[in-house]
């Protein structure tokens, strides 16, 4: 049994990701899938346009860009409008992980949320929302591939709402796109979009909170 090499996906918090979101909805898609994981067994299944419109939030739809605040705001009047005891706070800031001799601490609390069932974690990444879902360690040497004292890389697991196409990001590729897409019987250009899963390094995210003060991990729970 791998006793470092600590892997772990929470398939019940992956079932309720909302996918696809709306063209700017990452945050409100990210908290519905929260919502869903957290309630759904005393409120049912909430679709983001039908708990936004109980709580007189933004239509989905509309071009958006909320903040932190905004997002916890939406949660906690989710919480009051569905009659159900939640809370939620900022859980790993900029500050928390400043002193490399707390870096394990702040692996297994996180490590906690992502397998409790009474609680989601939310990541603030460069203008964009992702739920996490799990994470995975691994051995930096092959040779030591099932060894349970090594080095290890560590990943976070996001689900992603989003099915945005990225190579439409750069003009000289979309042009090329459009005479691809006559001749591309199938559909190859599609599966270039944004994965349902995917994994950012712990010592990525480590570094873009420290450089990026807005950038966090919001925690909601009940």
């Amino acid at each position: 049994m791998l006793k470092q090499q600590d892997r772990f996906i929470n398939n019940e918090l992956l079932g309720f990701i909302s996918r696809p979101q709306y063209d700017t909805s990452c945050s409100m898609s990210s908290l519905t899938a929260v919502i869903n994981y957290l309630f759904s067994d005393q409120i049912g299944i909430k679709t983001t346009k039908e708990w936004a419109k109980d709580i007189g939030a933004p239509d989905p739809e509309e071009s958006m860009g909320p903040g932190n605040q905004t997002v916890m705001n939406w949660f906690k009047q989710v919480c009051k409008h569905y009659g159900v005891e939640g809370k939620c706070d900022y859980f790993i800031r900029d500050e928390d992980v400043e002193n490399w001799d707390d870096n394990l601490k702040m692996i297994n609390k996180i490590k906690k949320a992502i397998k409790s069932k009474k609680q989601a974690l939310i990541y603030h990444l460069d203008n964009h929302y992702n739920v996490i879902v799990g994470y995975f360690e691994n051995s930096t040497d092959p040779d030591e591939a099932y060894e349970t004292d090594t080095r290890l890389q560590r990943w976070i697991v996001l689900g992603e709402h989003s099915d945005y196409n990225r190579l439409e990001d750069f003009p000289a590729i979309n042009r090329m796109m459009e005479l691809f897409k006559k001749g591309d019987q199938y559909n190859l250009l599609y599966d270039r979009c944004t994965a349902p899963v995917w994994s950012v390094r712990w010592r990525t995210i480590r570094h873009d909170l420290i450089n990026t003060p807005n950038h966090c991990i919001l925690l909601f729970e009940k």
